[in-house]
């Protein structure tokens, strides 16, 4: 097994570590199972644009942030940018707004997702994101 292969394996595992059990209870081992399969699929250029992306998404959460408008125009691109990572990570036969939505709500209902998003934007940017993303699912 290559270094790349390797990284993946990893990442699914410590995914499936700090969120299985959550996610398989509110989505189902059949939505979990793909998922896991999707990013096992990626390839080295998709790979590495999932990571690009995920840090674009903090940038553009902080911007967001600064404008205070959660329904605005960078807000929009923040959730529109949300939506691409979402896509990537789950695959297109497995999006939905609906299933969007409720990840959104399971950031602001699980203290690991505060966590995450708090520190790369600051204080509230996990209510600010679920606020754009609402606003945009809507």
């Amino acid at each position: 097994m290559g270094k790349y292969e390797a990284l993946k394996r990893n990442a699914i595992e410590e995914n499936e570590r700090m969120y299985g059990r959550e996610a398989r209870a509110r989505y189902g081992d059949d939505a979990v199972d793909a998922a896991n399969e999707r990013l096992a699929s990626l390839s080295r250029d998709e790979w590495d644009e999932r990571d690009r992306l995920e840090q674009a998404i903090k940038d553009q959460l902080r911007a967001a942030m600064a404008t205070g408008d959660s329904a605005g125009d960078a807000a929009r691109e923040l959730a529109q940018m949300h939506e691409s990572w979402i896509r990537l990570n789950w695959g297109e036969g497995h999006y939905s707004r609906e299933a969007h939505c409720g990840l959104a709500q399971m950031y602001l209902a699980d203290e690991r997702f505060r966590v995450y998003y708090d520190t790369a934007a600051g204080e509230g940017a996990t209510e600010f994101l679920v606020a754009a993303l609402e606003s945009y699912l809507a």
